[in-house]
């Protein structure tokens, strides 16, 4: 099975891509040889599962286990409809049980809130963070450090809906509460997405003073993090190396290279650099199903987009990305051409060597999907259309049991 893909929480270790992902168990393979084979749950076995759970009016804790391991079969699978029909038939049944069972419900509406934005539902993505939130806050109190990085993920859901300084005015609230109640990692954490977000909105809009202003709060969050928020420092030093790449400075980024390198290596993948994935032009896909630009055909054309894909790809010794495939999908593919760029361009930090033998590598699977945002004024009409715009969404779906069979023969890497 996954690693709980839809009801991940938001990082408390914020260095992107710091998950842990299963390293190949033999470092004689060769990346050809490497075959990757996940031991999980069929999706009748799910369906199964989840049929006998409520025919004997199980109780909602086991409601709420059973739904989220069949949507995510069933979001796995590519039926994006049927796993969000799925949540939210348990959500009507399990909602009243949030006091009692804050944590399972809540994982519910986040996980809802995962496919709604893979499906370009914007509105049920905003609810359904919110109800995440509010399930955490009446029932284990807002003061709990579960409800505050809840309401960090509120800030982000703002973010990426397209209201910056609401999710500014959240980090910012967020963290002056958690110094408040003593719990320091809370406020470095959400001090660390404030300046993120301060410094993404300086490089976008080319504001000299807040680029100015960004830089300042990410090195003081290197210089003088609170009691328990090293790693902090490091996501912000993370951030300032991106920063200089695209000055042009690579200095940065080698020291930060170097010094995973002079400490021995990482036991887990660790990104250090990736460029953003580079916004889809559209108008020169018309030859291929898709009408031109600016046209009410194009502003319809995504209605029944259902286009999706797994790539995989590993993450070598030395940190570099090698090996990048699709391994399943929907629909056509030359809209992964700049996932593939993206991919290829990442950094990760160099890997732990123990005697002769080394980390191999990992192996990393993320699912890419195609959509765009539900919107109600695009032609003028109450009609419910998408956004011209396409965007891609990510999730992280690496499997935590997979090995390669015994039976590979193995060669040198």
């Amino acid at each position: 099975m996954f690693r709980h893909s839809l009801i991940a929480a938001a990082l408390m270790f914020p260095v992107v891509g710091a998950a842990p992902a299963v390293q190949a168990q033999d470092a004689g393979e060769t990346a050809a040889s490497r075959e990757i084979v996940v031991t999980g749950r069929s999706l009748k076995d799910t369906a199964d599962a989840l049929a006998d759970c409520l025919a004997r009016k199980c109780p909602p804790d086991e409601d709420v286990a059973a739904t989220l391991a069949h949507a995510e079969n069933l979001f796995m699978g590519g039926d994006y409809d049927v796993a969000r029909t799925t949540l939210l038939r348990s959500i009507s049944r399990n909602r009243k049980h949030g006091q009692a069972h804050p944590v399972p419900v809540s994982d519910l509406f986040r996980a809802n809130s995962r496919v709604a934005q893979h499906m370009g539902e914007a509105k049920d993505f905003q609810l359904s963070v919110l109800d995440m939130r509010d399930t955490l806050k009446k029932g284990v109190g807002e003061d709990d450090p579960r409800t505050l990085v809840a309401q960090i993920e509120v800030g982000d859901s703002r973010a990426k809906l397209g209201h910056p300084e609401e999710a500014k005015r959240i980090y910012g609230d967020v963290e002056k509460r958690a110094i408040a109640l003593g719990q320091p990692r809370v406020a470095m954490f959400a001090r660390l997405r404030g300046a993120i977000l301060k410094n993404t909105q300086a490089e976008e809009l080319n504001q000299p003073q807040e680029k100015k202003e960004a830089r300042a709060a990410l090195e003081d969050i290197i210089k003088n993090p609170l009691p328990g928020g090293t790693e902090f420092s490091l996501a912000a030093r993370v951030v300032l190396a991106r920063t200089d790449r695209k000055a042009g400075r690579q200095d940065t980024t080698a020291d930060i290279v170097r010094e995973f390198a002079a400490a021995g290596g990482v036991t887990r993948p660790v990104l250090l650099f990736s460029e953003p994935i580079k916004r889809i032009d559209m108008t020169s896909n018309a030859g291929d199903g898709q009408p031109a630009g600016n046209t009410t055909s194009r502003l319809t054309s995504l209605e029944t987009s259902d286009q999706w894909a797994d790539i995989g790809f590993w993450v070598n010794p030395d940190g570099r990305v090698s090996d990048v495939e699709v391994l399943r999908g929907k629909g056509t593919r030359q809209w992964l051409k700049p996932v593939f760029e993206h991919l290829n361009g990442r950094i990760y930090a160099p890997l732990k060597k123990e005697g002769n033998d080394g980390v191999p590598g990992f192996y990393m699977v993320e699912r890419y999907t195609l959509t765009a945002r539900f919107v109600n004024d695009t032609t003028g009409s109450r009609i419910r259309r998408r956004e011209a715009e396409p965007r891609i969404e990510r999730l992280d779906i690496t499997p935590e049991n997979y090995a390669p069979p015994a039976e590979v023969a193995t060669a040198g890497r």
